[in-house]
């Protein structure tokens, strides 16, 4: 692509290479003319195959083409994956990749050719399939809402009364509260809130605390007794003496709401949408870091919003279930273009079907993050890194403030859920349990879909609601050269994902179960070879994206840099620890190594014995009562 890659155009294979004609960079840029034609391409899904003398045999996984590139090609074509016009990707490459020497017109011959032998995917074919609807699409299911709480009442009692005074309540078949409480007044004052709130609601709200969760532990016992030992691992919570069970309230509410669309709230925000306060037109199929904005006060970002006449409820509800020509519809875009998909990802739209599902729903947050973590701070590209630059002075309050916008600006869909305060589940479906302790579990639980339903996808819609815990928390510009034990398992399962879309649901969780017990079947020091890869990947990942904005940040935004600089090198020194720090969740910081490997494989045996019985533990949910 530059002078000084020397970077043929591609040629077919099949035909004698010796004879196909070299277009070198010692060869005038003015040959041709270099033109666009102005569509958009994106690089498509391919296997590598290493030839003699720096070539590489590019294969298309979804149609019959291949054709041969240098090795430089196929690096720089990786880059390509989303959605830009030949130009677009041609200048993005040289401005990414400072060693192509700025030749556009250079790297813009290239991806004419690979156009041309058949490995770009063009926007138009996509946008077809994405706008096409299944055949007889089922009615979406009625739909069950639950809040989740634990030993926090005041926020139960705040967004009770929010739901009251905008929420459309009756339209739910049913409404619930998942206590998790420890304290038993805090459990007695959350239930005297259900009954008042039920003296004035068109609906009313059950109470589901220690015995409701109790009689169901029986009951499904009962009902399956060789799951015994899977139920109480799911549900008990004094199966996980003194941890953090906040993986057990969101399998509940699986299981009650078995056949329903699912929409579960926490108890710590405000049954109000408001929408995004950077709206775009068009949609995007996305990977990566939601967008954002700081405010230096949670009244701030209060006097510049504006409050949706839709409740969140109701709006989850607008999509969750449907396919992806139906969603399309109901967002106003069944007659979306091309155009409408630049910047979109190829790698997400490549696995669509004229089926795929909205399995889960999200939204932004106005106001606390829900995470202490602010490593995504710098992942932030585009109009949110410059808002989070704006004014040098205020970078480092504007990330320990906690009163952000995190959210979309235009319907943006994703692979892979991670998490929302609100969230919808298409629960007509069967998806998986939520691991029962530690943080992490929603990550965890969108790869399993991911995994199971590998055409579905996440809808992330363009409004948000406030976020408002009732206790202080304090934030600071945080540094983690290290990954926990749950993410561990998360990248695993999906660098595992089976390709083949002809799988069925069924299939693909009986291969998750299998992938699992093999796991869980590793030596010592197999386990340890697998975190200490998973966390060099993460670690170098970051490095490497470091190292980009570092590239791209101001010369004079001295805080910034020096943010940056401090953050690579703690990454950098962590990377060249030769004895690597091995902690996961709720195991103690001296637990011994080897101890520390048999309590993860025990979990992660117990976990695949609970996802076989899953399918009945959720047929014995659907057809008993627990009251």
């Amino acid at each position: 692509m530059s002078r000084e890659y020397n970077i043929p155009y591609s040629y077919s294979m099949g035909s004698d290479a010796s004879k196909q004609p070299q277009r070198t960079a010692t060869e005038p840029a003015a040959i041709e003319a270099v033109a666009d034609d102005g569509h958009l391409y994106a690089f498509g899904a391919c296997k590598e195959v290493s030839l003699p003398s720096n070539a590489v045999l590019l294969v298309g996984k979804d149609k019959p083409c291949q054709t041969v590139v240098t090795r430089d090609v196929a690096i720089a074509l990786a880059h390509c994956k989303t959605f830009r016009t030949l130009r677009g990707h041609a200048e993005y490459l040289t401005s990414y990749m400072p060693e192509l020497g700025g030749d556009v017109d250079g790297v813009l011959r290239v991806m004419r050719a690979v156009r041309d032998a058949g490995l770009l995917t063009a926007a138009d074919d996509c946008i077809a399939l994405a706008r096409s609807s299944a055949d007889n699409p089922a009615k979406p299911a009625a739909s069950r809402v639950f809040i989740i709480t634990c030993d926090r009442p005041a926020a139960v009692e705040r967004l009770l009364e929010s739901m009251l005074l905008g929420a459309d309540i009756g339209r739910h078949e049913s409404l619930y509260l998942i206590d998790d409480s420890r304290d038993a007044a805090n459990a007695a004052a959350n239930r005297e809130l259900v009954n008042t709130f039920n003296l004035s609601s068109p609906k009313n709200i059950r109470y589901f605390g220690e015995t409701e969760r109790e009689i169901l532990i029986s009951t499904l016992i009962e009902n399956v007794p060789h799951a015994a030992s899977s139920v109480r691992f799911l549900l008990d919570r004094a199966h996980w003496e003194g941890q953090k069970t906040f993986g057990i309230s969101r399998t509940l509410c699986l299981l009650l709401s078995t056949g329903y669309r699912a929409i579960m709230l926490d108890d710590d925000v405000l049954c109000t949408a408001i929408d995004s306060p950077f709206a775009r037109n068009g949609i995007q199929f996305y990977y990566g870091t939601c967008e954002a904005a700081f405010y230096p006060s949670e009244e701030a970002w209060k006097t510049h919003t504006t409050k949706r006449a839709e409740d969140p409820l109701r709006g989850h509800l607008n999509c969750l279930g449907l396919t992806l020509g139906d969603a399309l519809q109901k967002l106003g875009f069944d007659h979306a273009t091309e155009t409408e998909l630049e910047g979109s990802h190829q790698d997400i739209l490549h696995r669509l079907s004229k089926s795929s599902k909205i399995l889960v729903t999200q939204n932004g947050s106005f106001g606390d993050p829900g995470t202490q973590d602010t490593a995504w701070c710098f992942g932030l590209t585009g109009d949110s890194l410059d808002r989070l630059l704006q004014d040098p002075a205020t970078l480092e309050p504007k990330i320990a403030t906690r009163q952000y916008w995190m959210g979309w600006s235009q319907p943006t869909f994703f692979p892979q859920a991670s998490m929302s305060q609100v969230t919808g589940l298409d629960n007509t479906s069967m998806l998986p349990p939520y691991f029962p302790a530690f943080r992490g579990e929603d990550l965890l639980f969108g790869a399993m879909v991911d995994y199971i339903y590998p055409d579905s996808l996440v809808l992330n819609y363009p409004w948000a609601v406030p976020h408002l815990p009732v206790e202080v928390r304090h934030g600071h510009v945080n540094v983690t050269p290290e990954i926990a034990g749950t993410k561990l398992v998360e990248n695993y399962i999906a660098s595992h994902r089976p390709d083949d879309q002809g799988m069925s649901p069924k299939t693909r969780m009986a291969h998750l179960i299998n992938l699992l017990r093999d796991t869980a079947q590793k030596s010592d020091g197999e386990l340890a070879s697998e975190f200490r890869c998973a966390l060099a990947n993460h670690q170098a990942n970051a490095v490497h994206q470091l190292a980009d904005q570092l590239r791209k940040a101001p010369d004079d935004h001295t805080a910034w840099r020096e943010l940056l600089e401090e953050r690579r090198r703690r990454y950098l020194k962590a990377i060249g620890r030769n004895t690597v720090p091995v902690r996961f969740a709720g195991v103690a910081e001296n637990t011994q190594e080897a101890e520390l490997w048999s309590a993860l494989r025990n979990n992660i045996q117990s976990f695949a014995d609970c996802l076989e019985v899953w399918p009945k533990l959720r047929e014995v949910a659907s057809r008993v009562s627990v009251y």
